[in-house]
């Protein structure tokens, strides 16, 4: 009886340290090791199942993942919970939302990872449905999952209702909050928020420091980070970023300087302030002095002489890498794309192995720049997992190469599209002098709820112009002073053109009075509108005024 109670722990313990060890080569990326140790296995209990799924939804394997999750002899909660979490963290919305619709039970914890799934796809009306479906007593972190997924959406006036609404609130809700007015650049209201904070921690603080390097004030951002207790390397980090984002390199060395720990994160943020500002040579100076470099370092780096065109050297630092990286390959891949040099760009493109979206995208919106839509297109249909900025760059490629019926087509095989998909295809119609196919489409826009903006309101000003529909023109500028675009330059120099063409001088003029800060486009838009309707002595009389204020005409004016 001793010797078999003894076997049984014996069992335990070895199952246990097996779990253990799993866990441990999935942190560190040792994945084949962990599927080893796995399979070597002869006794598995539900922890091991739930702990290897984890580590391959971790480690971006999350087709393996679900084979052993479909595989497993018995699941419980934690196991389907286990399973979403590695959906939400690979972004697999939908096979996320399945998976959610079948679970036989669900806790609190099931509700948060869908909501936090919706929220970081952007889907906040299928998240908030989820919240309030709640059959029980919400905890906070439902709350907290909705509110940051309103503040990162940019919905802070949403996310401040709830969160005035929540019964209790944490820490984790006064920072989810406080990140939305940050992020949004609502730095008063980030204040008196922080004002009100009964308790803080570094995040809170941290956030603050963001926030007023975001909006450029450093001298509000060295304020904060001045009073933070115990600042800690993001704390450091952030303001040495702050002063490197405004030019002030010599400030941002100073305090990578003065810090009291440096880890590799604190190196590669100096090294990508060196970069941004164009200076390479320090850069390269920093990069070789590091004690430990990670992939991060290594694409600053590479991203920094892509920068200055130095894709020889740049190339010659990705060979010298110990180990492929997605990000540094694309990072050149990029460089090669903006010097069209597509040749180059695809062999590094065909020696990746595993490529990530933004490879992919980079690679398509290559061949897009350079008018080579086959070669798009081939690699676009071979793309394992296209988003909305693979579709809107084939869109935009195939407006630009007069291809509208190709556009369209990829147009209605949408399932989702946003404001930058229907402006691509509108200006399409209109570069392409399908004039009332713009009207339509923006007539289609409204009815599916989206909200124009101004890279709406200029081709479809410009096709009223063509078409000489004053009445819809019109209507488009009601519209546009409604929405708050009228006075975006842009729109104004549309609106000039657009009452020119349909012989409303006196409307054109009103509207180049208006515009705060005229560009040549303005002037010689309305000037074009006299010539157009036979006021040469006006025409003459604007020139001369436009002389006056010492602006240069070029052959369009003349």
């Amino acid at each position: 009886m001793k010797s078999k109670l003894r076997s049984i722990i014996d069992n335990g313990g070895l199952v246990f340290n097996q779990n253990v060890k799993i866990t441990q080569l999935g942190k560190s990326g040792r994945i084949h090791d962990a599927l080893k140790v796995f399979e070597q296995m002869t006794n598995r209990n539900t922890v091991t199942w739930n702990s290897i799924i984890s580590v391959c939804s971790k480690n971006g394997r999350i087709s393996e993942a679900r084979r052993l999750f479909e595989a497993m002899p018995r699941k419980n909660l934690v196991s389907w919970n286990t399973m979403l979490a590695g959906y939400l963290h690979n972004d697999r919305v939908i096979d996320a939302a399945q998976l959610f619709d079948e679970m036989p039970q669900r806790d609190l914890f099931s509700w948060t990872l869908m909501i936090t799934c919706y929220t970081r796809n952007g889907e906040l009306e299928k998240a908030r449905y989820l919240f309030d479906q709640i059959p029980e007593r919400r905890s906070p972190g439902c709350w907290n999952a909705m509110i940051a997924g309103y503040a990162k959406n940019g919905r802070v006036g949403e996310a401040r209702i709830l969160f005035d609404e929540m019964p209790v609130r944490d820490l984790v809700s006064w920072n989810s909050m406080l990140s939305g007015y940050t992020m949004t650049g609502e730095m008063g209201l980030a204040l008196e928020l922080f004002s009100r904070m009964e308790e803080r921690d570094l995040v809170s603080w941290n956030l603050m420091v963001q926030g007023c390097v975001e909006s450029g004030d450093m001298d509000s951002a060295l304020d904060y980070f001045r009073r933070i207790p115990n600042p800690n390397v993001v704390s450091w980090v952030t303001i040495m970023s702050g002063y490197a984002r405004v030019g002030r390199v010599v400030e941002a060395r100073r305090v990578f300087d003065r810090m009291p720990e440096r880890n590799v994160v604190s190196w590669n943020a100096m090294i990508a302030g060196y970069c941004q500002n164009f200076k390479i040579d320090e850069a390269v100076k920093l990069f070789k002095e590091m004690p430990e470099r990670n992939s991060a370092s290594w694409t600053a780096m590479i991203n920094g002489y892509v920068s200055v065109g130095k894709l020889d050297e740049a190339k010659e630092l990705l060979d010298q890498m110990p180990y492929e990286n997605v990000a540094a390959q694309t990072a050149l891949i990029s460089g090669y794309v903006q010097n069209m040099n597509m040749n180059e760009a695809r062999r590094i493109f065909d020696r990746i192995d595993t490529r990530d979206v933004v490879c992919w995208n980079s690679m398509i919106a290559g061949y897009v720049q350079c008018g080579k839509m086959d070669e798009a297109m081939s690699l676009f249909k071979q793309m394992p997992r296209r988003n909305l900025v693979t579709r809107n760059t084939m869109i935009a490629g195939y407006a630009q190469a007069g291809q509208m019926n190709e556009a369209l087509e990829i147009f209605e095989n949408m399932e989702e599209r946003n404001r930058v998909t229907w402006n691509s295809l509108i200006s399409g119609f209109n570069q392409n002098g399908l004039y009332l196919d713009v009207l339509r489409h923006l007539a289609s826009m409204g009815r599916e709820g989206m909200k124009p903006d101004q890279s709406t309101f200029t081709p479809c000003l410009s096709a009223c112009a063509n078409l000489a529909t004053l009445q819809m023109g019109k209507q488009i500028h009601h519209f546009a002073m409604k929405t708050g675009y009228s006075s975006d330059l842009f729109v104004a120099n549309a609106l000039i053109t657009m009452y020119s063409k349909c012989g409303r001088v006196s409307s054109a003029e009103q509207v180049f009075k208006d515009i705060d800060g005229v560009d040549l486009i303005s002037w010689n838009s309305m000037i074009a509108g006299y010539a157009l309707n036979g006021y040469g002595k006006e025409a003459i009389e604007l020139f001369n005024e436009m002389e006056s204020k010492g602006l240069r005409p070029d052959q369009v004016t003349l």
